[in-house]
């Protein structure tokens, strides 16, 4: 048989695409754990030599310290109030019919929608209005409101897996309304909602472009990783990536063994 003739072209070019855009994703990311270890004083690669004295230097500096704690005070804040409410939300979405219904579900997603070079500006302004709220106060607002949408479409949509007359069922046996979906539903949307944890505490860790206008005393962490590279460009913020890429695979090899990996897909 001729494997030429076999041979498809569409496959091949579909490999082929993909192949480049997998090597431009990752190339970015090897790039900066090479230049972490770059004994210069320079961020460059290939690295001039070896070195671990920038993964030490990030540990001197107060601001990434200050910055880290607040921006895992404030992922894990707004992803409980994110959850709380979008679980609400979605449930409501789901398995109630009401005038409005469209409406109430398009305002809870404008936050996907509306860039958030506009929604940050916006909040400056409405606290700048309620003058005498502090900056975490002011963050964990937004974060909230930014979350809110990741929370009620991941559970809303474990939703729609969920046979609504199981809850019927439960409540034919006896069961009141919310001792069904406690003890019915909520089991089998556990997963769904662990996904949502998780994607409610990555956005608000990483946000930086709508948290920056809010920043007055002392910023989240990726907001002092940007104050640090307009003074500095040694490769300490290579480290700060290669430390929080390190962290996030941990994560999701926690992930995996609390509910399977392919459950966060």
């Amino acid at each position: 048989m001729n494997l030429r003739a076999t041979r498809d072209p569409v496959r091949d070019t579909f490999i082929a695409v993909g192949t480049v855009t997998l090597f431009l994703m990752v190339a970015p990311f090897v790039i900066t754990v090479f230049t972490a270890f770059n004994a210069g004083t320079a961020t460059v690669f290939p690295p001039e030599g070896w070195s671990l004295r920038w993964f030490a230097n990030v540990f001197r500096q107060r601001e990434f310290a200050h910055g880290f704690l607040l921006s895992v005070t404030l992922a894990v804040a707004s992803s409980a109030i994110a959850i709380t409410f979008g679980t609400l939300s979605a449930f409501a979405l789901s398995r109630l019919q009401f005038r409005g219904r469209e409406l109430v579900d398009g305002i809870l997603m404008s936050p996907l929608i509306v860039p958030q070079v506009i929604i940050g500006p916006a909040f400056l302004v409405f606290f700048v209005k309620l003058d005498g709220w502090p900056q975490f106060g002011r963050l964990l607002v937004l974060h909230a409101l930014i979350t809110l949408p990741y929370a009620t479409r991941v559970v809303r949509a474990s939703l729609a897996r969920v046979d609504p007359r199981l809850e019927e069922a439960a409540m034919g046996l006896g069961a009141s309304r919310l001792q069904s979906v406690l003890q019915v539903t909520v089991p089998q949307i556990r997963s769904g909602v662990f996904v949502a944890v998780f994607f409610c505490f990555v956005v608000s860790f990483d946000n930086f472009t709508a948290t920056a206008f809010l920043c007055t005393d002392g910023g989240t962490l990726p907001v002092e990783i940007f104050f640090y590279i307009e003074s500095r460009l040694d490769p300490t913020v290579s480290a700060v990536a290669t430390l929080m890429m390190v962290g996030t695979t941990a994560f999701v090899l926690v992930a995996d063994r609390l509910v399977g990996i392919n459950r966060l897909t």
